[in-house]
């Protein structure tokens, strides 16, 4: 399987410490399906600093069935997918490393709270409407899913890296990470 990273440089190795807080599925390694989302998320991120990039990963399958793994799946917007968004999101409590991400899966796989999406999910968080209409509201817009790794055990099923640059309006061919 096929997954994305939208960055600013080329990434040499996972370093979970450069991983932000207070994100969906914890602190980790973000990746998506679709290509054209990390472009998107690199070319956001470029605004800042930096050179567009898309790290391209591909995952040996037998990730999401190893009995040593640990796996979250959220197939849907629900009020599981809701409060475990929450719960990890949470500004109430003291934030420590040490902390997060704020559960024990290895890996966490749903849809994106894009920025539509995380302006329900923060109206949800904020008590400001119900877990149902949280949930009816983010299940009309557009769905993205994301495959979050969070240990390094989840890390030894990345086969191959390549990377492609934004160079003008063009990307890059796929270059391989040596």
């Amino acid at each position: 399987m096929i997954f994305y990273h939208g960055t600013t440089e080329v990434i040499f190795s996972v370093d979970f410490s450069k991983s932000r807080l207070r994100t969906d599925f914890g602190r980790g390694f973000y990746i998506s399906s679709k290509r054209g989302t990390a472009q998107d998320w690199a070319i956001g991120k470029a605004g800042f600093s930096g050179i567009p990039t898309v790290m391209r990963y591909e995952i040996n399958n037998t990730i999401f069935s190893d009995s040593e793994l640990e796996y979250k799946r959220f197939d849907n917007p629900t009020a599981e997918w809701l409060d475990f968004i929450r719960d990890n999101r949470r500004t109430d409590i003291v934030i420590n490393s040490t902390f997060e991400p704020r559960h024990s899966y290895d890996i966490v796989s749903g849809p994106i709270a894009n920025d539509m999406v995380a302006d329900v999910v923060d109206f949800y968080c904020k008590g400001k409407i119900s877990a149902d209409d949280a949930i009816a509201r983010a299940k009309a817009l557009p769905s993205v899913f994301q495959l979050s790794l969070h240990t390094p055990l989840s890390l030894m099923y990345i086969s191959s890296v390549m990377y492609s640059q934004q160079k003008g309006n063009k990307w890059s061919s796929w270059l391989p990470i040596n």
